[in-house]
């Protein structure tokens, strides 16, 4: 799936919705009949904010009938288009405060909602953040970076490199770290290897998982006995 259809293909519009001069207990009711947490509000087909549950049900605690969505000086919703790319968007996504996000289409009218875990978890997906991948971080200086090398040499050792990204290694900008995610059958001697070429490790995922403790004592011993 291309990441510029990504959210038209995840697209809700199940999700109920509501003008702005709707009725706040009439609301509740049917969110509480619908098991919504929170819900767009709409003021001519412009998303203009969010309700939630939690709003509604202060509210009514308060015994005020007769007020509308538009009284209740709701959180002004963050917006996504219909077509944004998923890279884009994440930029924002700590304005994005609900579960819910309301998309709307190239005019500015509501369109749906996608659920922002999905977008968390496609990221994830795109950047092999999941078990089946490891990680590995250099430090390297930034005046002679070629990251070309870098693969040329995790891929000389049966490596591939899944996905990377790059920030500086001190707030003074002084070297770069290069954070790679990879597959590689043998990440004890691929460490091993960089070292021997010059490269400086500042992390890797661990060797062994827990359950191989006798293993992993072993290759400690190794590497200290290749060390002396």
């Amino acid at each position: 799936m291309l990441l510029t259809d990504y959210i038209k293909s995840n697209l809700d519009t199940t999700c109920p919705v509501f003008a702005d001069d709707a009725s706040a207990r009439e609301v509740l009711v049917l969110m509480q009949e619908k098991r919504c947490s929170c819900a767009p509000v709409l003021h001519e087909e412009q998303i203009i904010s969010m309700v939630t549950i939690t709003d509604l049900l202060l509210l009514h605690s308060k015994n005020k009938p007769g007020v509308t969505l538009r009284e209740l000086n709701l959180e002004k919703a963050a917006i996504i288009g219909l077509h944004e790319h998923l890279f884009d968007i994440f930029s924002r996504i700590r304005d994005f405060s609900f579960p819910l996000i309301p998309v709307s289409d190239m005019e500015g009218r509501y369109a749906g909602v996608i659920e922002k875990v999905l977008l968390l978890e496609r990221l994830a997906a795109i950047f092999h953040l999941g078990e089946e991948a490891v990680t590995l971080e250099l430090d390297v200086p930034s005046s002679d970076l070629k990251v070309s090398e870098v693969i040329a040499a995790l891929e000389k050792n049966d490596a591939t490199v899944l996905s990377f990204g790059m920030y500086p290694a001190a707030p003074e900008g002084e070297g770069t770290v290069i954070t790679f995610r990879l597959q590689t059958h043998d990440l004890f001697r691929l460490v091993k290897n960089l070292e021997k070429y010059g490269y400086v490790i500042r992390y890797t995922s661990p060797f062994f998982k827990e359950k191989d403790d006798d293993l992993r004592e072993k290759a400690l011993e190794f590497i200290h006995f290749m060390d002396m």
